[in-house]
């Protein structure tokens, strides 16, 4: 019994954020990197010899963790730690964590031990996050909306919006524009001249309640009649299509049914 009990791991469960990650690494370092984990809290399933800890999310421990990372580290870590932590992989928190132990022993040079698979797996998340976000840079459509404001919405696999808000609120610093995740229901909303803030909790229903603007609906019939007309029939591609332009993107982007 004694053996079992030693052996027990705490698990530290947090809400699906950066922050909420970095929260839990901060309390898990505390008890002890040798006896305890850290986990997404909807994607965590109970197992033997665990125990568990909601760990709510505190901004200042947070920022202890981020700040660690950038000056004990480096940016460039931060940049690989930020990304991967945007993935839709349930092992995330839990890769991060481990990564963030070795990193902290070797130094910024950790980057280069891609032999070892704890540093491998951030990698690979945060090269999935940074294609995807890559891809919905040019695939996001806005619309715009009868007050103006112009709104694009996006159903990606990774938390994308954050990389999204920040090349928007460079490319249109003067524009009122929106980005909606409606699969976690968050939006990126930019004010125009001032800078973006993250919103949770705003559906694509909502959305909905808002009537696109008369020029809008000119620009969408003239863009549907200009694809249906070059068109040719002999030619078509749907394999083709589908590799230039994948199926799940096509939602938010008012494209014929070609």
């Amino acid at each position: 019994m004694n053996k079992a009990l030693s052996q027990t791991i705490t698990v530290y469960l947090c809400e699906d954020t950066i922050d909420g990650i970095f929260s839990a690494i901060y309390r898990a370092w505390e008890n002890g990197t040798s006896h305890t984990d850290v986990r997404v809290e909807c994607n965590a399933s109970c197992r033997l010899f665990e125990e568990y800890v909601r760990s709510t999310t505190d901004i200042v421990l947070a920022q202890k963790v981020r700040q660690s990372i950038i000056n004990k580290l480096s940016d460039e870590v931060y940049s690989y730690v930020y990304q991967a932590a945007l993935s839709c992989e349930s092992d995330k928190a839990s890769s991060i964590y481990r990564f963030l132990q070795k990193a902290f022993r070797t130094g910024p040079n950790i980057l280069n031990y891609l032999q070892d698979c704890d540093v491998m797996r951030v990698f690979e998340l945060s090269r999935f996050v940074g294609r995807e976000a890559h891809k919905y840079l040019g695939f996001v459509r806005f619309e715009e909306l009868e007050n103006g404001i112009l709104a694009g919405c996006i159903n990606p696999r990774s938390n994308v919006v954050p990389i999204l808000a920040e090349h928007f609120a460079d490319r249109l610093h003067n524009e009122n524009w929106l980005i909606l995740d409606t699969t976690r229901e968050l939006a990126a909303v930019h004010t125009a001249g001032k800078g973006y803030i993250l919103h949770l909790g705003i559906t694509e229903a909502a959305l909905k309640t808002l009537s696109l603007s008369p020029e809008e609906n000119d620009f969408k019939q003239l863009w549907n009649r200009f694809f249906d007309t070059i068109a040719i029939k002999e030619r078509v591609n749907p394999e083709l299509q589908r590799t230039m332009m994948p199926l799940r993107y096509r939602t938010y982007m008012g494209l014929s049914s070609h």
